[in-house]
Formats: C-alpha cells, sequence, structure tokens
C-alpha cells in the first residue's frame, strides 16, 4: 500500500490559537482526511457500480483502488478542479 502525505503551513498564531480549540492538530487533521476520503471512496463506488449495472456489464475490478482507477479511466468520475 503506498501512502501520500501532506504537509501544512500554518503561521504561528494559527497554531497557537488551534491549540485552544483542539487538543491533538495532527490526529484532528488525520481524521478529518480520512473521513472525507471515505466518503469520497463510498460515493465513487456506489456511482461506478451504478453505472456498470445499468450498462449490463461485470464489473471486474478488485478492490477500492482498482474501482476509482476504473470510475476515472472510463469518465465516469473527473478530478476535481
Amino acid at each position: 500500500m503506498i501512502h501520500t502525505s501532506y504537509t501544512v503551513g500554518i503561521t504561528t498564531a494559527e497554531f497557537k490559537a488551534l491549540q485552544s480549540v483542539m487538543i491533538n492538530q495532527d490526529e484532528w487533521l488525520k481524521n478529518a482526511i480520512q473521513t472525507r476520503a471515505r466518503l469520497a471512496i463510498d460515493d465513487i463506488t456506489n456511482t461506478y457500480t451504478q453505472f456498470k449495472i445499468n450498462k449490463g456489464e461485470a464489473i471486474t475490478a478488485v478492490g477500492s483502488t482498482a474501482v476509482i482507477e476504473a470510475a476515472y479511466a472510463e469518465g465516469v468520475v473527473g478530478i476535481a478542479t
């Protein structure tokens, strides 16, 4: 499994202000990104599955990464702009 890391730069003022509203900023950000990604995975999987059912085609992609890649390749979903 390949992992991608994000680095977010914030000012000292932003960092200190966040300390007053959350205990662990890293954990909060990690949770927010993973939750949003999970929702997107579910949405793409459902959209792709329905697309294939409507066309009467078999779903040959196995696993979430393969389904997402197939959905992009077949134009079912696109990269947000």
